[in-house]
């Protein structure tokens, strides 16, 4: 098995027992019989590290940990147990510069850092931009069960001049952020994009308070969607509104599938 843990979406206090599994009783809310982490999940396998530069100092010590021993101890548990995985990291930040200002572990990073592969920014590679591009699109569509969509020529040439700070992850949530934007429509366009790759400037001056209002809260669903992954529980605790009032919004702005 391959399972790919983003360090920097996991709350640090449900970070342990994501990670390592816990024991029935461990804590108010334990599932009856406990629960197996994703480390156990991965025997036999990898665990890819995303973004470890954002992992606790807390955990980087467990992590650490079980690099020397190989064991895992679920939470709630006196028992170690024997977990043979692979361990790849990744970040988009300067560890080096982590470790001299002891926001991260130099035992931890030195462990880690045996075969360093460094991959250039996008904006070195926009040649690779638009098979990425579909890639994602295609990746995005049949994960949420949607028609093929398509990017018009004139789209690719903006995603292509853009210079994508965020990299990858960026040019995914613009692409799932325009998917959602589509609605039955199955051609992405400029105007699907945000106005930082377009250059268009928002004006509120000829729209009244209403229009204003409802455009602000459209875009930070939208925002809250793509940052939860179109998770509808996370996306409406995040907005401080129930699961019914997230899909009428959904629904009221035409916002992709509100199922």
């Amino acid at each position: 098995p391959f399972i790919c843990i983003n360090c920097g979406s996991i709350p640090e206090e449900l970070m342990e027992s994501e990670l390592f599994g816990y024991e029935e009783g461990a804590f108010t809310g334990a599932k009856k019989g406990g629960k197996i982490g994703l480390f156990q999940a991965a025997d036999q396998g990898t665990i890819f590290l995303d973004e470890i530069g954002d992992l606790p100092m807390s955990m980087q010590v467990k992590i650490l940990r079980f690099l020397q021993d190989r064991e895992i101890q679920k939470v709630g548990s006196s028992v170690r147990e024997p977990v043979d995985v692979r361990i790849v990291a990744a970040t988009n930040r300067n560890l080096e510069e982590m470790v001299a200002g002891g926001q991260f572990r130099s035992d931890l990073y030195y462990r880690l850092n045996v075969i360093t592969i460094k991959v250039p920014p996008l904006r070195e590679r926009k040649d690779d931009i638009p098979e990425l591009s579909e890639f994602l699109v295609d990746k995005f569509t049949v994960k949420e069960d949607m028609e093929k969509k398509n990017i018009s020529d004139r789209t690719m040439e903006y995603l292509k001049l853009y210079d994508w700070p965020g990299n990858v992850r960026e040019l995914e949530n613009v692409l799932e952020r325009a998917i959602n934007f589509l609605g039955s429509d199955t051609v992405i366009l400029p105007e699907h994009l945000p106005e930082t790759l377009t250059g268009r400037k928002q004006s509120f001056s000829s729209k009244t308070l209403k229009e204003i209002t409802e455009e602000v809260e459209m875009n930070a669903i939208m925002n809250s969607l793509i940052y939860h992954k179109s998770n509808k529980t996370d996306t409406a605790n995040a907005l401080g509104i129930s699961r019914t009032s997230l899909y009428e919004k959904m629904k009221k702005y035409g916002i992709g599938d509100e199922n």
